[in-house]
């Protein structure tokens, strides 16, 4: 009798360690098809092996705890002299990244700001209590992936303010626009954690 119960008990077992370990698996595998924060598959599993330079729509970016997804590109060309504009967006929220690469790479995290009645023009601004000063204002043809709110090409006209490493930058897209109003802070490449889309 014992050696029975010995075996059914041990069968019991045996078979719980196998329901456990298929329920351990399902939730694994729907876990894997769909990420926090909506993010691509497999991406929080995988190590972030991308260059900022390089960034497209679709990579994810990971930056200040959040991951935000890269929803549209903006690339612009100033007689040669190229950068990039990225609109990343977590859930309801968005912001820019530009990237620009001369003489030294700058990274800065933008959000777009009210006008309040703001115009380029003057050599400071003094805008929330922070006074900008003018780094370069001029034209630049561009090109538009994904979504960004712009034609998918055209001209812009734009103008930089900085204050140390605060800054407040003035875009139109087209002649007939308005002019866009962002402030951003430069931040460090190492800040960020990038991770390519699938199939780049």
């Amino acid at each position: 009798m014992e050696v029975v119960l010995a075996a059914l008990f041990g069968g019991l077992v045996v078979a719980g360690i196998a329901v456990f370990m298929r329920d351990r698996r399902a939730k694994t595998a729907a876990k894997g098809a769909s990420e926090p924060g909506g993010l691509p598959t497999g991406t929080a599993a995988r190590a972030p092996d991308g260059d900022v330079r390089a960034l497209k729509v679709s990579d994810v970016v990971a930056y200040d705890g959040r991951d935000w997804i890269v929803e549209g590109t903006i690339r612009l060309n100033q007689d040669g002299f190229r950068w990039e504009e990225h609109r990343l967006v977590d859930g309801a929220d968005t912001e820019w990244l530009s990237v620009e690469d001369d003489e030294g790479l700058e990274v800065v995290v933008w959000q777009r700001t009210p006008p309040a009645g703001l115009e380029p023009g003057a050599d400071e601004i003094t805008y929330e209590g922070r006074t900008y000063t003018l780094d370069e204002e001029g034209s630049a043809a561009y090109t538009a992936e994904g979504s960004t709110g712009t034609a998918a090409s055209g001209q812009m006209d734009f103008a930089d303010y900085s204050d140390g490493d605060d800054r407040l930058s003035f875009e139109r897209w087209g002649s007939d626009g308005g002019w866009e109003v962002s402030t951003g802070n430069v931040i460090s490449e190492h800040s960020l954690d990038i991770y390519p889309s699938r199939g780049s």
